[in-house]
């Protein structure tokens, strides 16, 4: 290479950079649409080796347009410094939720997704950030539900940018349901997302962007539940939020969840059974079926009594796997809801949640003759329920119900001058649940105040 002259070693360096510009423009060449011609179709190209892995594992990236070309962001990431931007932006971002300035943190927020597409905190934080955080940081609970909305969406759009992580299918679904469904705001919120505020946006009243068809929201948080586990079963990529036995029975839990808010707004009627039933057959006949790897070997929790009573008097692998059953049982608490979901279906249940509704509606109508007949009915069939499933018996939304009907019961008394019996329905659970009566005395509080 010595002998040669500066100008030939110039010609050298010059080929060895085409022979190496070959191989890495083939590998990464783009795809191509070819148009169809006549009749024929489309024929489609999926170009170089680096186009397709990416385009197999999703790491495509988004065009940076949006983010500000005049901004200190902008000027490290055209000199390498992608990660050292995404830093501002994040602090930038909080500075902006610490001020307020809900415009431009919507836009930083744009523009740190268009940076890191593919780092899933990104949407979970900031979704979470937007539904929870900002939203209660505004006075009149329409805005409250815009940015809950917000963050649903926002979530949505990491879903789209990055289509085989079932995580992010389960944050949509989990705000969806949790945040609509039992924030402090649930009755009116609930009802936006069937009929959103605003109508000069939406003027059929639905946001296509959150509820395209109108359904409840737990309907909706289940379909998104649903995807997240078959993007789990479609492409065996794993979640990491929680253990695999626990995140796949969350599309079950989210029927259950729509019964329990229909019998909340006082509905008992055939389609509140029909919610339980479908939970029931759901949570028994799929989830309760699925077929999940245990140190004892692969199980499955809906084992009926016979079954049991066959594997104690098995083998010792047989007693072995038993016990697994009922580990995972006691993990997914499968038992109470199962019981919980039989228990809804017996019309004894169905009774005592109509009369216990309707009762303390009646007490708050100032209808206190009705009020107590209604109550103490409703009183006495929910004895009847926890002494024929006293599974039920630790389950604090069931506890709950009982003291409200207690205090309602209690306050049309004091009402009326009487003293509380030395004997009544339900005595046994208002006397070993004192300790949580401050709080329920709160939400009996809280409902006087909210009763329209």
């Amino acid at each position: 290479m010595n002998k040669l002259t500066s100008l030939q070693r110039k010609l050298v360096y010059l080929g060895g950079i085409i022979l190496l510009f070959i191989p890495i423009t083939l590998l990464g060449l783009p795809g191509t649409t070819a148009p169809a011609s006549g009749m024929g179709t489309a024929q489609e190209d999926a170009g170089g080796k680096l186009t397709r892995l990416r385009k197999e594992y999703d790491l495509g990236e988004s065009s940076l347009g949006s983010v500000d070309p005049a901004s200190s962001a902008m000027s490290l990431v055209l000199l390498g410094f992608r990660g050292v931007a995404t830093s501002l932006l994040w602090l930038q971002a909080q500075h902006e939720q610490k001020t307020k300035a809900w415009p431009e943190l919507r836009a930083t927020t744009e523009s740190i997704i268009l940076l890191q597409p593919h780092f899933l905190k990104v949407w979970d934080f900031q979704g979470w950030n937007l539904a929870y955080n900002v939203s209660v940081e505004w006075d009149a609970v329409a805005d409250r539900y815009y940015w809950v909305k917000e963050g649903i969406k926002f979530l949505k759009k990491g879903v789209q940018r990055n289509q085989k992580y079932p995580q992010l299918y389960w944050y949509v679904a989990d705000t969806t349901g949790k945040k609509i469904g039992r924030s402090d705001e649930r009755v009116q919120f609930r009802r936006f997302f069937r009929d959103d505020p605003n109508k000069e946006m939406y003027p059929s009243g639905l946001d296509a962007g959150v509820n395209p068809d109108g359904k409840d929201n737990y309907l909706v948080a289940k379909e998104w539940f649903e995807r997240a586990n078959e993007v789990n079963d479609t492409y065996h990529n794993e979640q990491h939020i929680m253990a695999r036995i626990l995140f796949r029975g969350y599309p079950m839990r989210a029927q259950m969840d729509y019964a329990t808010a229909l019998q909340q707004e006082g509905l008992f009627d055939e389609v509140t059974r029909h919610a339980w039933e479908v939970g029931f057959n759901e949570w028994t006949t799929i989830y309760g079926m699925e077929e999940f790897d245990s140190p004892g070997g692969m199980l499955h929790m809906e084992v009926t009594p016979d079954e049991a009573a066959r594997m104690e008097k098995g083998t010792k692998e047989d007693r072995e796997l038993l016990r697994w059953v009922a580990r995972y049982q006691d993990m997914t608490n499968y038992r109470y809801w199962r019981t919980r979901a039989l228990a809804e279906l017996d019309k004894n249940t169905v009774e005592a949640h109509r009369e216990l509704y309707e009762g303390e509606r009646a007490y708050l109508r100032g209808d206190f003759t009705a009020s107590r007949d209604l109550l103490e009915k409703g009183m006495a069939k929910f004895d009847t329920m926890l002494k024929r499933y006293p599974d039920l018996l630790t389950d604090d939304p069931t506890i709950e119900e009982g003291l409200l009907g207690q205090l309602n019961w209690r306050a049309v008394l004091l009402l009326e001058d009487e003293p509380v019996p030395a004997s009544y329905p339900l005595k046994e659970l208002w006397d070993a649940s004192q300790n949580r009566l401050p709080s329920v005395e709160e939400e009996f509080k809280r409902r006087k105040k909210t009763f329209r």
